[in-house]
């Protein structure tokens, strides 16, 4: 028989009590931790806007094209081409448009189980190339944890707009309303509204700079000519001399001459100097081109017959919403002794304009994706200034070609 049965008793019960109480307040606690912390997957619709959109599902062997609308979960990766574009519209009604040649993969899409939580909202997408506007919502009975994961840096977004581009080197974030966090410590970024910034392969946001941007490289040209700039010169006789593309300085200012001044009048000669893009504008507000102009010669009058040859013209070349080829030109002149009429472009408005001669004149197109209408642009992806005539004289400088 065992001695002293009543200790092994107490210590049976004490035993049974603290498991007891372990469990009455472990399992409500267990319970309520489940309840906080719970979260279920959400689907996300994708709607197809033009072309056939690829969707790869998680478990999915092979891609399968959407033409109209699907649903997806978390894990799907979204693939456009060239010819393609769409739409995501999350649970929490935050929308993302997602341009052609785009990559994107949706990671967590999801929201608390049970009301009780004060946990956010999720959506973590990685879009992996190409180019997206995203539109994070007001929140509703609670806030939205929004991220956006590159292969250079982790994108946090407030309630606003942005634009969020992704090449094989850099990310470009500009916000449009609201605010961005980008990066993480030490090399944090906190982009205001109206700002933009780039991150290249180290991570480390470049320093920023304002929502407005100018594609020109070397506008102002500070660098050689072949910063950015290439030339050509079209001429019909081989007899008649080449035109003449020089860098100068004027009263302090780098500028481009275009210059002709050996050919005789009837015969006709061009001069150029261009830039290359392929650039998507069309979630762009503005688009502007502008530069300094300073004609000394001119012996065609106006533009001539065609009004298609001034001493200076600014040329825009892009692809229409449709895809199909297009070009915006403005010519400048200060004499018109013959008095040859200045035809309208296609949008109505003179194809050219009498400015002072030996002045430096200002100009400026005005917003381009208004005043083009229906014409406007969607892929720029050229910029030329060029002289076309007789004999020419002129210079060009400080050109901007500025999209916000």
């Amino acid at each position: 028989m065992r001695k002293r049965p009543e200790r092994v008793a107490w210590v049976v019960l004490s035993t049974a009590f603290i498991v007891f109480c372990l469990l009455i307040t472990g399992i409500p606690l267990g319970i309520r931790y489940y309840a906080l912390t719970a979260t279920i997957d959400q689907e996300t619709q994708l709607q197809r806007i033009e072309g056939t959109i690829l969707v790869h599902e998680a478990m999915g062997n092979k891609p399968t094209g959407v033409t109209e609308s699907a649903m997806l979960s978390p894990g799907t990766e979204v693939i456009l081409d060239a010819a393609s574009r769409g739409t995501l519209d999350f649970f929490d009604r935050s929308h993302v448009t997602l341009y052609n040649n785009t990559n994107v993969e949706l990671g967590e899409v999801k929201a608390p189980r049970y009301r009780v939580s004060e946990l956010p909202n999720r959506v973590v997408l990685h879009l992996h190339a190409g180019l997206a506007r995203v539109g994070v919502a007001l929140p509703g009975e609670r806030e939205t944890d929004f991220q956006i994961i590159t292969p250079q840096t982790t994108i946090s977004l407030a309630e606003g707009s942005y634009r969020i581009e992704v090449t094989n080197d850099t990310t470009q974030i500009t916000v449009v309303r609201g605010e961005a966090t980008v990066g993480s410590e030490p090399s944090l970024a906190i982009l205001q509204q109206g700002m933009r910034t780039r991150i290249g392969l180290t991570g480390v946001p470049a320093d920023a700079l304002p929502a407005a941007e100018n594609l020109i490289e070397n506008g102002g040209f500070q660098e050689p000519l072949g910063t950015g700039w290439l030339t050509s010169t079209v001429v019909l006789t081989s007899t008649v001399q080449p035109p003449r593309v020089e860098l100068v300085e004027d009263g302090g200012r780098r500028a481009v001459r275009l210059v002709q001044l050996e050919a005789e009048d009837g015969n006709h000669t061009e001069v150029a100097i261009e830039q290359r893009f392929d650039q998507d504008v069309r979630d762009f507000d503005r688009l502007e081109v502008s530069a300094d102009i300073r004609l000394d010669l001119q012996s065609l009058s106006g533009g001539g017959l065609l009004s298609s040859e001034f001493p200076i013209i600014i040329r825009l070349d892009y692809k229409d919403l449709w895809g199909n080829d297009k070009f915006w030109t403005h010519g400048f002149y200060y004499q018109n002794d013959a008095n040859y009429p200045i035809a309208a472009d296609p949008w109505g408005r003179p194809s050219g304009e009498q400015v002072p001669r030996r002045v430096w004149y200002p100009y400026e197109s005005g917003n381009l994706l208004v005043l083009l209408g229906e014409n406007k642009p969607a892929r720029i992806t050229g910029l030329t200034v060029y002289a076309s005539g007789w004999k020419y004289d002129g210079l060009v400088s400080e050109i901007h070609l500025i999209v916000e």
